[in-house]
């Protein structure tokens, strides 16, 4: 089950044992909030939430023993990576025998980290009476929803491309965007979010400045496409990283022209580059800018200045050189 299918489920009927595990934490920490609002209502929160990080037998038996105070319910988290080093075999089976024949008004939820093995006994059992949740990592396009969402929540508004620009240097992390809107907020004077605020505050990924950069060269805009540089390595990223990173995108792009040329899915390209499918995007807008022979010819050049750089070269005359060459 995901994250929405676990909310929606919440509707219908609550169970006596849950498990959260998986990558996204924005997502499961939510999900953990609205399980404990719909059980517990605000009621004597602090009695009637139990959590537990140094896992045993008896104190999660123990936990679940005690009535609840003044509610319905009682919830009882066992938050501990390492409860399946503390309990012995024994212990887990005693633990499946207590799921199997436990009340229903103290809910039992554990959780865990990124992966699960669902092999095991203990998650069957508990398939059996409850719910298991894998908070996967959003795609991009939902994140770029979230993005939207959190920026809506604080009465602003923003274009789509201006959150598309945030994923792209954020990634699809919802914490890192979530953190990264509200610093965009505090700086934003205006209802509608703009390009200047994010990135008064948004620290432009490297992805992003590399794929300038090859915009740049790819228009011949030789002045901007070296002023993209020397921001870069004034920014103390690595003349050796840079380059690449150049390497990089112009061999994406050759390998997209070579899988247009063999008429392959474009839904497969992102699987065959191991990239993101929005980085497929703009590739796929790069590869118009160069011919076959342009991207071999820049290819080489790069490659020239790669043995140029770990001979000793100054990188930022290796790479302004590199750069007046690719533009010509």
């Amino acid at each position: 089950m995901n994250y929405t299918d676990f909310i929606n489920s919440l509707k219908s009927k609550i169970l006596p044992v849950y498990v959260f595990y998986g990558e996204e934490k924005f997502l499961l920490d939510d999900a953990y909030k609205k399980l404990k609002n719909i059980l517990l209502n605000g009621i004597a929160d602090e009695m009637n939430c139990l959590m537990i990080e140094e896992a045993n037998l008896d104190n999660i038996i123990d936990a679940c023993e005690t009535l609840p105070f003044m509610s319905q319910h009682k919830l009882v988290v066992v938050k501990d990576q390492d409860m399946f080093k503390r309990l012995d075999d024994r212990s887990i089976k005693e633990l499946i025998d207590y799921i199997e024949n436990k009340n229903n008004y103290n809910i039992l939820l554990f959780m865990f980290g990124d992966k699960i093995d669902m092999r095991k006994k203990f998650f069957k059992t508990i398939e059996k009476y409850g719910i298991i949740v894998n908070f996967e990592r959003v795609r991009y396009k939902e994140a770029v929803n979230y993005t939207g969402y959190f920026i809506r929540k604080y009465g602003k508004t923003i274009k789509k491309p201006l959150a598309e620009f945030i994923v792209k240097n954020c990634g699809t992390d919802l914490y890192r965007i979530f953190n990264e809107v509200n610093k965009i907020i505090a700086y934003s004077e205006n209802d509608e979010v703009s390009e200047k605020d994010i990135k008064a505050v948004v620290c432009v990924d490297l992805h992003e400045n590399i794929f300038n950069l090859v915009n740049s060269i790819g228009l011949k805009k030789e002045a901007e496409a070296i002023y993209l540089l020397n921001r870069m390595i004034n920014n103390g990223e690595s003349g050796i990283v840079i380059l690449s990173m150049i390497i990089r995108q112009f061999r994406n792009i050759l390998k997209i022209v070579y899988l247009m040329q063999k008429n392959i899915d474009k839904k497969e390209y992102a699987a065959r580059l191991s990239i993101h499918s929005f980085a497929v995007k703009d590739i796929l807008i790069q590869s118009k800018m160069f011919s076959f022979k342009e991207l071999i010819a820049a290819y080489d050049k790069c490659l020239l200045c790669d043995k140029a750089l770990k001979s000793g070269h100054d990188a930022r005359l290796s790479l302004e050189n590199l750069i007046r060459k690719l533009c010509k």
